[in-house]
């Protein structure tokens, strides 16, 4: 029998058991139907969601397939640690290789089966048992897709239609035929663009139906029309010219006065930045149509010579939040001193949503992760955001509140100051 035992690991501590970043498992929301709890046993550890696939290890532990195949072979089973007695006198830990000692869980996948479960899109009524979950997902009316057309992805499926018919970025020619190729969605701005040739092409297709030596085929009252159009488009020509150079210099003002705003914005150096997004309203509604579904604040710097960042903001949440809570990251952006600074960055970060009122502020604090992509130095303008999906529930802004005024609301980001002195490193005596 000593043979089939786990591997043993000797001299280990809690310390010692690097986390996994894998999430293999379903959604957590999938099965909180009606407010039902899930029991923690149908959780994995590594990824803290459902179990996906389950398998067993020798010891007795439950992980999904996907985690247990992507774990590192020398990372240990954390619930044999959890069982020892606080890491010392530690009894026989197994090693999560999933090549040995490890088999399927039929019995668990039979259980989860028969649990209760809901569609994970929020815009879904379906309910039913779990087996019949991924057969419902593949023909749920608000599976996001991709237009293959134009390739806009997250499309609902029943929405799919309506995007090809209105707004697909399908090239197409001109209605005018001006010899343009544009996108089926911009018709209007593109006649707009060249109101002035459009007018002149629409008046020559005119001129040419009523010239032509076929007129018998359309009716006096058609004809009377079109003569009576010939005139007015004369005339309308005249004036859009002369508006057309109004609009172009309004344009020109109102750019270079954008320009003259932008550059006096001041940035902050202090590792802090207090943001202020103003037309809330307006905003959540773009980011939940899609319009726009994310929008930054103005870059800020920890300290005089250190890092760049900013925030990023998902009014209609991001990920795991999407639909259900405001999501808001910080991004490390490329900097000036970004060669003198120490990566990946490590300093805390606290983010907040000021209460205007009662100082009942939402706050949410996290050290970042030194493995994750997002706080490397950046190789390009700016890293993958990274912060909290789950910051603010959206349900809280249906009631008053005191968090979003007069159509404003005020996000803060503290970044702590700790060590920050001694950079830039290479201005360090020696």
């Amino acid at each position: 029998m000593a043979e089939s035992l786990p591997e043993p690991v000797q001299n280990l501590s809690l310390e010692d058991v690097e986390p996994i970043q894998v999430q293999g498992g379903y959604p957590l929301e999938i099965f909180q139907t009606d407010g039902n709890k899930i029991d923690k046993n149908l959780i994995c550890s590594i990824c803290n969601l459902v179990f996906r696939d389950p398998m067993q290890r020798e010891c007795g532990h439950r992980f999904c397939q996907v985690c247990l195949e992507n774990a590192d072979t020398h990372t240990t089973c954390t619930h044999c640690l959890a069982e020892s007695d606080e890491g010392t006198n530690l009894p026989t830990v197994s090693m999560l290789n999933p090549k040995v000692n490890c088999s399927p869980d039929y019995f668990l996948r039979k259980e989860l089966d028969r649990l209760p479960a809901q569609c994970i899109y929020p815009q879904c009524n379906w309910k039913g048992k779990f087996r019949t979950y991924k057969q419902h997902c593949l023909n749920c009316d608000w599976l996001p897709l991709e237009c293959s057309r134009c390739h806009t992805k997250d499309i609902p499926c029943k929405l799919l239609e309506i995007h090809r018919k209105d707004a697909c970025s399908e090239m197409i020619p001109c209605p005018l035929d001006c010899g343009s190729q544009i996108p089926q969605k911009m018709v209007s701005e593109h006649l707009q663009q060249d109101l002035c040739g459009h007018l002149l092409k629409l008046k020559s297709l005119v001129n040419s139906a009523m010239n032509s030596g076929d007129n018998n085929h359309y009716p006096t009252e058609l004809m009377e029309k079109l003569s009576k159009m010939d005139r007015m488009l004369g005339v309308f020509q005249a004036d859009m010219v002369k508006f057309t150079q109004l609009l172009v210099n309004e344009i020109k003002e109102r750019e270079t006065l954008a320009i003259k705003v932008t550059k006096m914005m001041p940035e902050s150096y202090n590792g802090i930045l207090v943001w202020r997004v103003d037309d809330f309203e307006k905003r959540r509604q773009d980011a939940i149509s899609g319009t726009c579904t994310s929008i930054y604040s103005s870059p800020f710097y920890t300290n005089n010579f250190g890092y760049k960042m900013c925030l990023r903001l998902y009014l209609n949440g991001d990920g795991i939040g999407k639909g259900k809570t405001i999501s808001l990251f910080i991004v490390v952006m490329q900097g000036q001193y970004d060669a003198v600074l120490m990566w990946p960055f490590k300093q805390k970060v606290t983010l907040m949503m000021l209460d205007q009122v009662e100082s009942k502020h939402i706050i949410d604090t996290f050290r970042p992760d030194s493995k994750s992509s997002s706080f490397q130095r950046p190789e390009n303008k700016m890293n993958i955001a990274s912060g909290c999906p789950l910051f603010f529930q959206i349900e809280k802004l249906n009631n008053p509140n005191n968090y979003v005024r007069n159509n404003t609301a005020f996000f803060k980001v503290i970044v702590d100051q700790t060590g920050l002195e001694k950079m830039p490193i290479n201005f360090m005596p020696s």
